[in-house]
């Protein structure tokens, strides 16, 4: 797995035009077997952190977003998939320390190591949480 995301990040983060949320969202697309509209990637492309101002990271955004996509194609309401986004942000700020980009961003700026440190910590989560339903 480690090898098949690494070339992802590889493919859609570092030689394609997507960002970070942008990038998350193809992966997990790709995973999960669940396509995202492109309008959906369109507006992944604006998400806070991705336009450079610190707010939520977009690997965050991009799996927030991917949880919405892959609810509604399943047919689940908002509200049972929230548990699962909330529980989600608790890991993360357990791993990762923030779910900020001004916290998580890398000091020289790029961004494809933490994207595959985060898809290989948010992968088996999805997995986990996703297969109880």
């Amino acid at each position: 797995m480690d090898d098949f995301i690494q070339e992802r990040v590889k493919r859609y983060f570092v030689e394609g035009d997507n960002n970070c949320a942008m990038t998350v969202l193809r992966v997990l697309s790709e995973i999960f077997g669940t396509p995202v509209p492109p309008e959906v990637l369109a507006a992944a492309g604006v998400m806070p952190g991705a336009g450079g101002v610190g707010g939520l990271c977009g690997l965050v955004s991009g799996v927030l977003m991917f949880l919405g996509v892959w609810g509604g194609q399943h047919g689940y309401h908002r509200s049972q998939i929230k548990p699962i986004s909330q529980e989600f942000m608790q890991q993360v700020e357990q791993h990762f320390g923030s779910s900020l980009c001004c916290d998580l961003k890398p000091a020289e700026g790029d961004c494809s190591a933490l994207a595959e440190r985060f898809l290989s910590f948010t992968i088996p989560y999805l997995h986990n949480a996703l297969k109880e339903r």
